[in-house]
């Protein structure tokens, strides 16, 4: 982001559950905002399948480019099954160039077909 190359960067946490190293994260991109170079934008939300607890999902952007948290936050609110077509959305909305995308949606193939094989059950042959 830095660069300029990468429009947004984000991070997601559960209170009570988190994690040092995206807490590193956080100061450290939190510099950049109070040096003006990142916004931030932070929505916090209830799970009420996980005793209430508070779910943050942080967001940094480059000025000018707020628009992707909401973009995201509609993205993954979407009804239905997570698809690649999202995963694609997903990537565009963090600056992911296409070949960067298909790579990761072959690796993710790969491992959908590893776990698909490791779901089947092993046939028995049944006593007579």
């Amino acid at each position: 982001m830095l660069g300029g190359k990468k429009p947004m960067a984000a991070f997601s946490f559960i209170e009570g559950f988190e994690v040092d190293c995206v807490e590193r994260y956080l100061r450290m991109f939190d510099r950049y905002v109070a040096a003006g170079r990142f916004t931030r934008q932070e929505v916090v939300s209830k799970l009420p399948d996980f005793d209430d607890r508070l779910h943050h999902q942080v967001f940094y952007t480059l000025p000018g480019e707020e628009w992707r948290a909401n973009a995201w936050l509609e993205l993954f609110a979407e009804p239905g099954p997570w698809s690649d077509d999202r995963e694609r959305r997903q990537g565009d909305l963090l600056g992911y160039e296409i070949w960067q995308t298909d790579v990761w949606l072959t690796q993710v193939a790969i491992w959908r077909r590893e776990d698909e094989t490791k779901a089947k059950p092993i046939a028995t042959a049944s006593a007579g």
